[in-house]
């Protein structure tokens, strides 16, 4: 993560048609820590990763600030949520859990299935991506810096979203329940009040309707 992300912002800074450079940040650098009603908050503390991964998408961000400080480079860092949808990550729970589901075999559930994500469909992350683009930060210096959240603003428990890929797909999954895995946190969901004011962003797409057009990808692509 490190490595790329200097490369890209080297480029950029060498190219003179780039005008604002918004980048891939994650909701994983809040931790697990204690939420507000309205989930997690551009402004809340995040100096508590509990992963590398984390780690190093928070570090992206002070990179980022610092370039936009010492050369001028508009950033917007966008902190996703649990994206989802067809052409996926393999790797994301509701695409493995898919893959075993229709091979009849367990699904894993870690956390003993207590824990809850905010599930965004592409669509809608694509939406919140072009209209963050469209609004560079302004202002000097390290001004010229900003993070956003980027999520649906509903946080759904992991096994509700279990229950959802079930239906979606036309199988009952055999469930291996297991304690949580170390670097995980236990819920996470989005105040995304700060890009809707700038934006106008608002979610369209509920988890039902988004796992059942993944479903409909799955089967196509993978027979």
């Amino acid at each position: 993560n490190l490595a790329g992300h200097l490369s890209v912002m080297e480029a950029c800074r060498h190219a003179p048609a780039v005008g604002h450079l918004v980048y891939a940040s994650s909701s994983s650098v809040y931790g697990d820590r204690p939420m507000g009603g309205q989930g997690f908050r551009e402004d809340d503390p995040v100096d508590a990763p509990v992963s590398l991964y984390a780690a190093t998408k928070r570090a992206c961000e002070l990179m980022s600030q610092s370039y936009a400080a010492l050369y001028g480079l508009p950033q917007t860092g966008l902190r996703f949520f649990t994206v989802y949808g067809p052409w996926g990550r393999p790797d994301m729970a509701y695409f493995s859990f898919s893959q075993k589901i229709m091979a009849g075999e367990p699904i894993e559930v870690f956390g003993e299935g207590r824990m809850a994500r905010d599930f965004t469909y592409i669509d809608d992350i694509v939406d919140g991506i072009v209209g963050a683009l469209d609004h560079p930060p302004e202002g000097d210096g390290a001004a010229r810096h900003r993070v956003l959240n980027i999520g649906d603003s509903h946080p759904v428990g992991l096994m509700a979203m279990i229950e959802s890929l079930e239906r979606a797909l036309g199988r009952t999954a055999e469930k291996v329940m297991r304690p949580m895995q170390k670097g995980d946190v236990t819920a996470t969901f989005a105040d995304v009040s700060k890009l809707h004011a700038l934006t106008g962003y608002r979610p369209k797409v509920m988890l039902d309707e988004g796992l059942d057009r993944f479903a409909s990808w799955f089967r196509g692509y993978y027979g």
